[in-house]
């Protein structure tokens, strides 16, 4: 970090943007970028300089002189100082506008050729049907005095909380018994990572204990007492860096599982609803009521025929690929981790599916192969993580047939991909914002390509 020679009448900016990252975009009076969280656009404000980039500047604000009218108070008493949420200053409606902003300012900034980006391709964002309450799954840390709770933006620090304003409920009320169970703070001696899991089918909680060695007779006694003091606690399950999720431990031993479930509604008249689980400590979608329509903006991009075939790739348990799979004449899944596999070829029994087929693979390699197979598909799907599919576009190009479907969690690795693929016959049919995360800068988004 460089000391700052930056005198008094240099810090006051007005907010131009907010960008990528949830920072607003203002200017010093040399022209220098100057990134400031927690204000919103037109805002004029008082920075302090936190840290000088070669090219910019991170500030932090010490006054609003000119707030937005969308500015609300935080509800959440550790807001600034828990790194989780950006944007719980702003109303809900003003956050959806900023999102929306954020994504066609990139896509327009970074396509080849913007000209291409249509006004009407951004189709209106899709709301979240809540804006609080809403994440099944939160990670917490534990600091020396064996405290819970979140890192600060950008730090190391831990912020001490005893509930989440963004957490189920669910989730919260044992958040706020853990600090006063003794067989937690136990546990907490050799684990400095705490996972809390909402079970959707039961409503209960499970703990996940990322430990530092593995699980002794001792830790299994603690667990055990646990869910015994919290009763809301329904299993408790240990992970670490040499050894595989071990458990559940607890109470009951009718729940001798390691996997939670959820139940979709029917996407269409004559479909019957879907039961889908996955392995503690496998991907899920953390907003469930928000996954429901985020499914069914996909299903409804894809639009596949029954004598049509569907590739997804980065399957996970097949939150796509089982409803898809029940409207397509064969799916074909790929991912790279074992236990999402295991779950998506279990999921699929359970749907009394015969048309899909899903294997564990890296997807650079898993396409290759199909490449060199001559294998091609109707429909490509593909949900990355935030790296995205860099350098694949080629081999997209050659296994679809007709549409893609790409769902994004992050928007400039969606932009640098969408300008990879459009140079490989891709056309661009719409771009649709989703709102997973309310209270945050982060943006899903499903876009529908078609070959020229």
């Amino acid at each position: 970090m460089r000391k700052t020679s930056l005198k008094k009448s240099d810090l006051q900016v007005r907010i131009e943007r907010i960008v990528n990252g949830g920072f607003g975009l203002g200017r010093l009076g040399d022209g220098r970028i100057v990134l400031t969280g927690k204000v919103l656009p037109g805002e004029l404000v008082t920075i302090g300089i936190i840290e000088e980039k070669r090219q910019y500047l991170y500030a932090r604000a010490e006054a609003i002189e000119e707030p937005h009218p969308a500015r609300i108070l935080p509800p959440c008493p550790w807001y600034g100082q828990c790194g989780g949420c950006d944007l719980q200053h702003c109303s809900a409606d003003q956050q959806l506008l900023i999102k929306t902003d954020i994504l066609q300012d990139l896509c327009r900034r970074q396509f080849p050729k913007p000209e291409a980006l249509e006004p009407n391709l951004f189709r209106d964002i899709l709301p979240s049907p809540v804006n609080f309450g809403y994440r099944q799954r939160i990670r917490l840390q534990a600091d020396p005095q064996r405290r819970l709770g979140f890192l600060g933006l950008r730090s190391h620090r831990i912020t001490p909380v005893n509930h989440c304003p963004v957490a189920a409920p669910e989730l919260n009320a044992v958040l706020s018994e853990l600090s006063r169970s003794s067989a937690c703070r136990t546990l907490l001696n050799r684990c400095r990572e705490l996972e809390l899991l909402l079970a959707p089918r039961s409503s209960k909680v499970v703990c996940l204990f990322h430990l530092d060695r593995k699980p002794r007779p001792a830790d299994i006694k603690q667990a055990e007492a646990l869910t015994v003091a919290i009763p809301s606690i329904e299993r408790v399950f240990f992970q670490g860096p040499d050894f595989p999720l071990t458990g559940p431990f607890g109470s009951k031993e009718s729940l001798q599982t390691n996997t939670l479930q959820m139940r979709l509604p029917p996407f269409a008249e004559g479909e019957g609803p879907l039961t889908l689980e996955w392995e503690v400590g496998g991907f899920c979608q953390v907003n469930l009521r928000q996954n429901e329509r985020l499914i069914g903006a996909v299903l409804n991009a894809c639009l596949p025929g029954r004598d049509e075939s569907v590739l997804d790739l980065f399957c996970g348990m097949g939150n796509f690929s089982i409803p898809l799979a029940r409207r397509a004449a064969a799916l074909t899944g790929f991912e790279g981790q074992g236990s999402a596999i295991r779950s998506a070829r279990k999921n699929s029994l359970e749907a009394s599916l015969a048309n899909t087929i899903f294997e564990k693979s890296s997807i650079h390699q898993a396409c290759r192969d199909l490449v060199r197979q001559g294998r091609i598909f109707d429909c490509v799907v593909l949900d990355p993580p935030r790296q995205g599919v860099p350098g694949l576009a080629r081999e997209l190009a050659a296994l679809t047939r007709g549409r893609m479907v790409y769902v994004s969690c992050d928007p400039a690795t969606l932009c640098r991909d969408l300008a990879e693929l459009t140079g490989q016959g891709f056309g661009i049919r719409h771009i649709q914002p989703i709102d997973m995360f309310p209270q945050t800068h982060h943006i899903e988004t499903i876009v529908l390509l078609e070959k020229n």
